[in-house]
């Protein structure tokens, strides 16, 4: 083998190293892709046990729709009532919807423009936050969260309840929450509004958005 073909050689043999550095370089100057808000859903486990309290809350509202059809506004009240309890023990499942309800509380905390009681529960949202998996999504959900308590403190311009809001959307799973707090809103609605006049197409609302909801967590909690 002459010179000429040998040092060809050598140079063909730094091709492919050069090409692994190439690519390597270029897989670490490209951005890793922001997380997207609203599909951070629950595992199949935890879909079960919400698809159990969202069949409770369906026999109830059911339940209550029926009694009011044979004029007993009293049990009809009363199995109503407890579907906003079933509704919100379902709402609650699941580390990232705990924190969700945290962030929903501190928003209800604030008094006209007084905000201390909105920061004085955010060691609280602090600590839930912690226990969420260590990812993209919940890091993000975490910098909301961190620029709300700023905005709080005066340390920045804004409004604190966007940042928070933002921070609950990120950690939320909008094929599950959307119907939820619909359904949520929906059964607050009618107990303002039950009465022995309340038609049966009053509780339509509340019953489609039962029916999305569990529609949604036994479409995706196959192990």
């Amino acid at each position: 083998m002459n010179r000429q073909t040998t040092h060809r050689g050598k140079r063909l043999a730094w091709v492919p190293l050069l090409m692994l550095s190439f690519s390597i370089s270029v897989a670490a100057a490209t951005p890793a892709a922001s997380p997207k808000p609203g599909g951070y859903c629950p595992a199949p486990d935890i879909l079960l046990v919400t698809a159990e309290e969202l069949s409770a809350s369906l026999d109830l509202a059911m339940g209550s729709r029926a009694a009011l059809l044979h004029k007993d506004q009293v049990t009809a009240s009363s199995e109503l009532t407890s579907v906003g309890t079933t509704l919100h023990l379902a709402a609650s499942r699941g580390e990232a919807a705990r924190t969700i309800l945290l962030i929903d509380a501190i928003i209800q905390a604030k008094t006209a423009d007084d905000y201390a009681q909105m920061l004085a529960w955010f060691p609280l949202l602090q600590t839930s936050l912690l226990t969420l998996p260590d990812d993209a999504t919940v890091s993000a959900a975490s910098d909301w969260v961190g620029d709300a308590e700023d905005i709080l403190r005066g340390e920045k311009e804004g409004d604190p309840e966007t940042s928070l809001k933002e921070a609950r959307h990120m950690l939320a799973c909008d094929g599950l929450d959307i119907p939820l707090q619909q359904a949520i809103a929906a059964q607050g609605k009618l107990m303002k509004q039950l009465s022995k006049n309340t038609k049966n197409s009053g509780y339509d609302s509340l019953l489609n958005s039962l029916r999305s909801a569990l529609a949604y967590t036994l479409g995706n909690s196959e192990m």
